[in-house]
């Protein structure tokens, strides 16, 4: 058995990463498997849906059960869907195919951070932020390497499902410290969080966190080549920017972000990525403004979903799996909602007119974020 910290926290940081992976292969791959924006939008929708079901549920386990065992069986499950995923031109078994590979992710990502903060009492936020820090790696390095194959996605879905299989043999191993688990009811838990309405707010933020981010994410290849004109290897390039982007900015905000000043850098990312989001996808740019801009904008949405999930699992700290399990339920939410809005709006109007959500999904973050310092 494996009971060495830095080994668990590495294996955290590594099982991130290849959430990273599941989180923007669907924008790095489905336009080139030839999927419309609309189609985008629902695979997108339908990762979610599995995400949800299985962060709540693992997040709630993980305050009953060994958390290593739910991160296994959440990698299992990951690395058989991306085994499995465009096997098939079955556009409806992809579908369901998408909806498990949301279940990985939400297994692997209901307990990860939870175990941070059980086996680092000190500077919690920065490990969780720096945690989120590999999903952006993830994310940045599966476009690069998609760069680099040509595109072909076939070979490069095969080895990151190899990986996963041998992450999760030793995540079944992991043996790590973790802070004894109180013995609570149900009813307990929902009684703590009634009496704190604040989880609803941060649950909000959380949401609209996800939707700039993965939003963005999903549909930025096919606004650059669609509406901007641009090859599907520029359109490739610009995606890497957005995510470099956000990657350069957790780990920035991980090392740097003061002790208890975590929810106004949230409030003031809102704002920031609104600006910047709506400058981007409303104003018809140069080129050379496009690809630092991009850069920028994936900066400053970095640290607004991670610090809303350290702000919940700190101010509820006896039940931190179940209060980050609620806020990370925001994720599919924002997850589903968000793609499937701008998928819906792409299909029935126009894809232009798509984009305003993004001004209107950071207004409702700011709102979310300010009113619980208030309350």
């Amino acid at each position: 058995m494996i009971k060495s910290v830095r080994v668990a926290t590495g294996s955290m940081f590594a099982s991130m990463f290849f959430l990273g992976i599941g989180v923007s292969i669907v924008g790095a791959t489905a336009f080139r498997v030839g999927y419309s924006p609309g189609q985008i939008g629902y695979l997108l929708g339908a990762q979610n849906l599995g995400f949800g079901i299985a962060v709540l549920l693992g997040g709630a386990a993980s305050d009953l059960y060994p958390k290593p065992r739910i991160l296994t069986i959440g990698l299992v499950l990951l690395a058989l869907a991306f085994a499995t995923l465009y096997r098939s031109d079955s556009y409806a078994l992809n579908l369901l195919i998408m909806v498990l590979m949301g279940a990985g992710m939400g297994g692997a990502e209901a307990v990860t951070d939870a175990l941070l903060l059980d086996m680092h009492t000190k500077n919690e936020s920065r490990y969780v932020v720096i945690n989120h820090f590999f999903v952006s790696i993830g994310s940045a390095v599966i476009a690069l390497y998609l760069m680099l194959l040509d595109l072909d996605w076939s070979g490069a879905l095969f080895q990151v499902a190899a990986t996963i299989g041998a992450l999760a043999l030793i995540a079944g191993f992991l043996r790590p410290p973790e802070q004894p688990r109180a013995v609570l009811k149900p009813a307990d838990i929902l009684a703590t969080l009634r009496q704190d309405s604040s989880i609803v707010l941060l649950f909000v933020s959380g949401a609209c966190a996800i939707g700039l981010g993965i939003g963005s994410t999903g549909i930025i290849a096919s606004y650059l080549s669609e509406l901007r004109g641009f090859t599907p290897g520029g359109a490739q390039l610009g995606l890497l920017l957005f995510l470099s982007g956000m990657a350069i900015g957790r780990i920035i905000f991980g090392l740097l972000v003061p002790h208890g000043r975590a929810r106004g850098i949230v409030s003031v990312g809102f704002v920031a990525a609104g600006l910047l989001l709506s400058t981007l996808y409303l104003i018809a740019l140069p080129v050379w403004a496009v690809y630092p801009l991009l850069l920028l904008s994936g900066m400053s949405v970095a640290p607004l979903l991670p610090l809303t999930i350290a702000l919940a699992g700190l101010r509820f700290r006896h039940i931190a799996g179940t209060a980050m399990g609620v806020i990370k339920v925001a994720i599919p939410v924002g997850g589903i909602l968000f793609p499937s809005l701008i998928g819906l709006v792409a299909d029935t109007v126009s894809f232009s007119v798509a984009l305003y959500a993004f001004p209107v999904i950071a207004i409702i973050g700011v709102v979310g974020t300010v009113m619980p310092e208030r309350r």
